[in-house]
């Protein structure tokens, strides 16, 4: 990365900081391991050990996907509206244009707010780390990232791109007959009646939805499937859940929740993502049975996760997040 690039990182993050100290957000500064994490089955994580000086013993701890594990607990202690800027990890990661297994998040969360609350904040980051709009008639470059962003929501948009509602296919077989419709690839060895309806969901929305999405201005899509496992509030209605997450020139920057603050809730979640998780993963690790107990006093809240590397990457105008990292991720020598 030159000198400009470096400079252009540097001072972009130092306007998110003080975006967010202005409005009155903690900054915190979380660990990077952890003995146990949150269940997430779309991911893999890093696994390394600790050693007892003492007694020589190996401690598996692992690295953070998110800090969300510690954030939410001092949520829970102290109520406070905070944010974070920190390195995560995630293994079984692709290297290249938007992914890397080392990234930078932020993570916002406001106290008191629901996920449109956190829509309108999100706008108002983008309009802060934004350069004012040309006055001299020359053409805006920022036009197709500059707020108000589109609204859509998860049902319309896939009645635009994919021709059905999800609201009216309720069953997996539903979902095997757009699927095929649509002229998804089937393979003979796996079978679309086979698959359960969040993966199809998925497979939909990568192939048909995520592509056709407005490239003209950025889209906040809203309002996802319930039967997506999540820890974000009802919509109103048990079909949905109050989620959103905001694509720019074509690439997912951040998603965002009502965060879930009811405990019992939060303990289903853990034991049935947990048991997938424990079973199905690459690198299984530790899950705290106590972590819904944070929940017990848990305040109304929002929170959103944002990728830094691919934020700076659409600031700057480049088709890579390597074109704004200091140190791409590469494993051959000579490399970081």
């Amino acid at each position: 990365m030159d000198l400009e690039l470096l400079q252009f990182r540097a001072s972009r993050l130092q306007a998110v900081r003080s975006f967010f100290i202005n409005r009155q957000y903690l900054e915190l500064d979380t660990p990077a391991m952890s003995p146990n994490l949150i269940p997430e089955t779309c991911l893999e994580v890093f696994k390394t050990d600790y050693l007892e000086p003492w007694t020589g013993e190996a401690k598996p701890v692992y690295l953070v996907p998110s800090p969300e594990i510690f954030i939410k607990k001092i949520i829970a202690q102290h109520k406070v509206s905070c944010f974070q800027l920190s390195k995560c990890y995630r293994n079984v990661e692709s290297v290249g244009r938007t992914h890397s297994p080392e990234f930078t998040m932020l993570e916002y969360y406001t106290m008191g707010a629901d996920y449109k609350d956190s829509l309108t904040l999100t706008e108002q980051l983008f309009d802060a780390l934004l350069p004012p709009v040309p006055e001299d008639g020359t053409p805006d470059q920022f036009a197709d990232i500059r707020p108000p962003f589109t609204r859509l929501t998860m049902d319309d948009a896939f009645a635009r791109y994919a021709g059905f509602r999800l609201s009216e296919c309720p069953s997996s077989h539903d979902l095997a007959r757009e699927a095929r419709r649509l002229g998804i690839t089937e393979l003979e060895d796996s079978n679309f009646d086979t698959w359960p309806w969040d993966d199809l969901y998925e497979l939909i929305l990568v192939q048909c939805i995520e592509p056709n999405l407005p490239q003209d201005k950025a889209v906040f899509l809203m309002d996802y499937p319930a039967k997506v496992p999540c820890l974000a509030q009802d919509a109103g209605n048990p079909m949905w859940k109050e989620r959103w997450e905001l694509y720019a020139r074509g690439i997912e920057l951040a998603n965002c929740y009502s965060e879930e603050t009811d405990a019992e809730k939060v303990k289903a979640y853990f034991a049935v993502e947990g048991r997938l998780k424990n079973n199905l993963a690459r690198i299984p690790h530790a899950i705290d049975p106590d972590y819904y107990k944070t929940f017990t006093d848990f305040p109304k809240c929002s929170g959103v996760a944002m990728g830094v590397d691919r934020l700076l990457m659409v600031l700057a105008g480049k088709k890579s997040i390597e074109s704004v990292l200091p140190f791409p991720f590469r494993l051959k020598a000579g490399y970081y």
